[in-house]
């Protein structure tokens, strides 16, 4: 998948569970909050390609990206279940320092500003929970490709499919697309819904 492919299946699939989450818990996010949540999703869908130079988020880490391609090639270790567990597990371990020093790491910062800095200790859980679930929507969404995706590493090098062949696509091409703009609607609509809109926009859908 693309870099914006990926950015709009991740956002997809989190409006979709947003939306259980309140079904469920009946306790909605802020604004705030699904602003902060969405756009660590976005991040955490990104995350995984910094194995590649060319990507959207590789061309950004001045050569940490080239490194990280050197030692493990593309679709390789950060596109595995062990790259997972060990986010969450740093992650945690991030959760337990002085909230104020999430604005000090790389990308974090970059993150918070974006934000107007609105990362606070209330919702760095939010932050963590989204970059996380971005990373898993990423390797959810090159395991419908052809190449697949090597869960397994370093213990096999298997590549994982979830959709069957004739379904598997190449990266870049019309399937990519469909996806985006697929995943970009679902998205608006579900949030629309979420910010209240939703009721003037019944009589417009048949569902």
């Amino acid at each position: 998948m693309l870099g914006k492919t990926h950015v709009s299946f991740g956002l997809g699939l989190s409006a979709c569970g947003i939306v259980c989450f309140n079904a469920l818990t009946n306790t909605p996010l802020s604004g705030a909050d699904l602003g902060i949540f969405y756009g660590a999703v976005a991040l955490g869908s990104l995350l995984p390609d910094i194995d590649e130079p060319n990507s959207l988020l590789g061309k950004k880490t001045l050569g940490v990206s080239n490194l990280i391609q050197s030692i493990f090639g593309h679709r390789g270790f950060t596109h595995s279940l062990c790259f997972v567990l060990l986010l969450g597990i740093l992650l945690l371990l991030l959760g337990t320092l002085d909230k104020n020093l999430w604005n000090e790491i790389p990308f974090v910062a970059e993150f918070a500003k974006a934000f107007g800095g609105i990362i606070q200790a209330q919702n760095v859980e939010i932050f963590g929970i989204g970059l996380l679930l971005g990373c898993i929507f990423h390797l959810i969404g090159d395991m419908m490709t052809l190449s697949g995706v090597p869960l397994l590493l370093p213990f096999a090098s298997r590549k994982f499919h979830i959709t069957p062949n004739f379904m598997r696509f190449k990266t870049g091409g019309i399937p990519d697309k469909l996806i985006t703009a697929l995943s970009l609607g679902i998205f608006g609509y579900l949030n629309l819904e979420l910010l209240g809109f939703g009721t003037n926009l019944k009589g417009y859908f048949p569902f």
